[in-house]
């Protein structure tokens, strides 16, 4: 008596239902398809790859709803000189007053941490606003940015830690460099 109807957030419903239940590591071919279409990784991939879009799949969680969505962490794949140095974003979180010594001093204090994963990353981090009596925000936003080029996203110190330590400590440098002048 009435007409079938297509309901979008039902499917997305499902679709979402459907990402949560696949392993990560099945997702890694998938996600890796988009990649090269996108220009993002060579064909054939490095060896390495597989255990590194594992690493951001298992950070990025629920953000990707299809296998597409890898493209919006894109900061991942991309050569640390592409990141954005300009704009909106940059002018307000990488100029703000004391955002350039603050990166200069958290790059040099990562140079010689031990562990360069998200515990042993925040656990610093953190210990590093509580000596100059800080509020995260004025260090994790700018230090995001510096390493993503993005004001949000995956979780900062997951970033460090996928990206590692030589990784971004060049995004952070070129970054503090370019918000100095």
């Amino acid at each position: 008596k009435s007409p079938a109807s297509f309901d979008p957030q039902k499917l997305w419903a499902f679709q979402d239902r459907h990402m949560r239940a696949i392993p990560v590591e099945a997702k890694v071919p998938a996600a890796l398809q988009y990649l090269q279409k996108a220009g993002l990784v060579a064909s054939p991939p490095p060896a390495s790859i597989g255990p590194y879009l594992a690493r951001v799949i298992a950070a990025a969680g629920d953000r990707i709803k299809t296998m597409g969505d890898i493209l919006q962490f894109r900061e991942f794949f991309v050569a640390d000189d592409a990141l954005p140095i300009d704009g909106p974003e940059f002018a307000k979180l990488m100029q703000a007053e004391g955002a350039v010594a603050l990166l200069r001093e958290v790059a040099a204090r990562l140079e010689s941490i031990d562990s360069f994963e998200p515990a042993a990353l925040e656990d610093d981090v953190k210990a590093f606003l509580a000596e100059r009596n800080l509020k995260a925000a004025q260090l994790v936003h700018p230090l995001r940015f510096a390493v993503t080029g993005r004001a949000v996203g995956l979780g900062l110190y997951d970033a460090l830690a996928i990206l590692g330590r030589e990784r971004s400590l060049a995004r952070i440098r070129r970054a503090a460099s370019a918000a100095a002048g």
